[in-house]
């Protein structure tokens, strides 16, 4: 078997996921303001028009206490909504990875370049 590209890969995790994903009813996406540039890329390449959108961005993490201290106050809110959500019997997932640091999806939710995904 051929082995595919990071392109090729994200861009088949990302069909895995929308179908796997569109049975689910809602989505919340929690984001962090003021987290310093999100979107910088590692790579400069154009020889695929989509590449970047789907490239996975790298992480960008808080530098500042105000920062820490604001995705704390983001992740404990997560956490007190799963809880309440449980409560009523609901069933909740929060979920990060490579999806939530890519172009495509920052676009999708209109993130700022400032803005930091929590979870989804």
């Amino acid at each position: 078997s051929r082995k595919i590209s990071g392109h090729d890969a994200c861009r088949s995790e990302a069909m895995r996921k929308r179908e796997k994903w569109s049975d689910i009813p809602a989505f919340l996406v929690a984001t962090v303001r003021g987290m310093g540039d999100q979107c910088q890329s590692s790579s400069t390449s154009n020889n695929n028009p989509d590449g970047e959108i789907f490239e996975e961005l790298p992480y960008v993490a808080p530098s500042t206490m105000r920062q820490l201290e604001d995705y704390a106050a983001a992740c404990a809110s997560i956490q007190n909504l799963l809880l309440s959500l449980h409560s009523e019997g609901l069933g909740s997932k929060w979920a990060t990875g490579p999806v939530i640091r890519t172009r495509a999806f920052r676009d999708l939710i209109g993130c700022e370049e400032d803005d930091m995904v929590v979870g989804l």
